[in-house]
């Protein structure tokens, strides 16, 4: 049950200066204005759901300016009664182009039921450093969020992949997502084509359709998965900004391991495409040592009783750890990896010996299912590419009935044609 007390976090409602009367939403606003305390505009995506656990979640959103935000929610859309802000070290969070808040209420949210939320922001500007002006809060629209629990007798997680910022593609894949209502969304790697100085992360990550009213992990948590193109720019550094690392670790943000109905859900972070010592990099990378750094987090998540236990076991990570004969494995100078061959060295026994039911994967834009051997019982699917035509979604469902578990995972196109299919019972 939901304690009936609000929760402000480490600071008086006084100091956000927020009133629930008469704030408008961002959805329709129109233009900015010259004065720095004018919130019209402020807001500039739609809310992003991320790092959903049993008491709490967390929500990003992108900002045109200087700003500060929190999170009013609660269990009624009129009755949005408590309220988290987002600090670090005792100093309100504040950013001009991407914030987040850590909702963290100290005992468990429900999940048979939705939980209102709305994201508010209130501009920023420092005259100097003992006079700061503040404006009218902006607020998005109410949305009602479901959290996935471990108790659920069905999940059903929908992972897209490559989208590469094709804004076509990522509108139809929108519609698509909607129509399946999965409980959790997968971003599988390869937001973009690459974080350059010209780029807008927050807009590519937090508002890929560029449409505020379009809204794909507003309602259900997104979980993101690194891509190689992902960690490329000299912006790629400012992803952290708008997909906020787990909780749990900042030396490791994007694993997770989560247990959602029947079943545990891991991702595992692939990096780049070629050894940390080839030229390209210029000395700017260190995958190497931060996946082995992953296999010790691996072994140890595995052995967790809620993720031990879970009949059905999936794992999500961009670049595939299966390859083709006479793929590139990108342990080498000579071209790119096709699969990972890092990771598969370091991870694949540990999955395989866990009894892992299924690696999802894209970075090939061509998709495909790998089917499970002897010698490798971890089936595989790669997901499409950026182009309406490649697109795909990979669509998993579980299920729980009595003592039986069912797992089904297949891959479809924008038009909900099954390209590949198999089934577990």
């Amino acid at each position: 049950m939901v304690s009936r007390r609000q929760f402000l976090g480490t600071v008086p409602i006084s100091s956000v200066a927020v009133s629930a009367i008469g704030l408008q939403q961002s959805a329709q606003s129109q233009g900015t204005s010259s004065d720095p305390t004018d919130a019209r505009g402020l807001l500039a995506s739609p809310p992003v759901v991320q790092n959903p656990r049993e008491d709490g979640f967390g929500v990003s959103v992108a900002v045109r300016g200087l700003a500060t935000a929190w999170v009013e929610y609660g269990l009624a859309a009129d009755d949005l009664r408590f309220t988290s802000v987002a600090s670090d070290h005792g100093l309100i969070r504040a950013d001009d182009r991407a914030l987040h808040v850590r909702i963290e209420h100290h005992e468990p949210l429900p999940t048979d039921r939705p939980i209102y939320y709305r994201v508010l922001v209130q501009p920023l500007h420092y005259v100097n450093a003992y006079s700061l002006q503040r404006g009218e809060p902006d607020a998005t629209r109410t949305y009602a969020l479901r959290l996935p629990s471990g108790a659920k007798k069905r999940i059903r997680l929908v992972s897209i992949n490559d989208t590469h910022e094709n804004l076509e593609t990522i509108r139809v894949l929108h519609g698509e997502i909607e129509k399946l209502r999965p409980d959790a969304l997968i971003w599988n790697g390869d937001s973009c084509n690459d974080f350059d100085a010209s780029d807008s992360p927050e807009q590519i990550l937090l508002n890929p359709a560029q449409d505020a009213n379009l809204a794909w992990a507003g309602t259900r948590p997104l979980l993101f998965s690194n891509g190689n193109h992902d960690v490329r720019g000299q912006r790629a550094r400012e992803v952290i900004k708008s997909f906020a690392g787990c909780p749990e670790s900042t030396e490791l943000p994007y694993n997770q391991a989560l247990r959602l109905g029947p079943l545990a859900l891991i991702t595992l972070d692939t990096g780049e495409d070629k050894p940390d010592s080839h030229p390209v990099f210029a000395g700017t990378a260190a995958y190497e040592p931060y996946r082995a750094r992953q296999a010790t987090w691996l072994k140890r998540v595995l052995d967790r009783p809620e993720i031990k236990q879970a009949p059905l076991k999936v794992v999500a990570c961009h670049i595939p750890l299966r390859g083709l004969d006479g793929q590139n494995d990108g342990t080498t100078l000579e071209g790119y990896a096709s699969y990972c061959g890092f990771g598969a060295k370091l991870w694949l026994p540990v999955l395989k010996q866990a009894g892992v039911h299924a690696i999802l994967s894209g970075h090939m834009h061509r998709d495909r299912l790998d089917a499970a051997s002897e010698e490798m019982p971890v089936l595989q699917f790669v997901g499409g590419g950026p182009r309406p035509g490649q697109a795909t979604l990979t669509i998993v469902d579980a299920v729980q009935e009595d003592a039986e578990q069912r797992l089904e995972i297949r891959i479809v196109n924008l038009q909900g044609d099954v390209l590949h299919r198999h089934q577990w019972s």
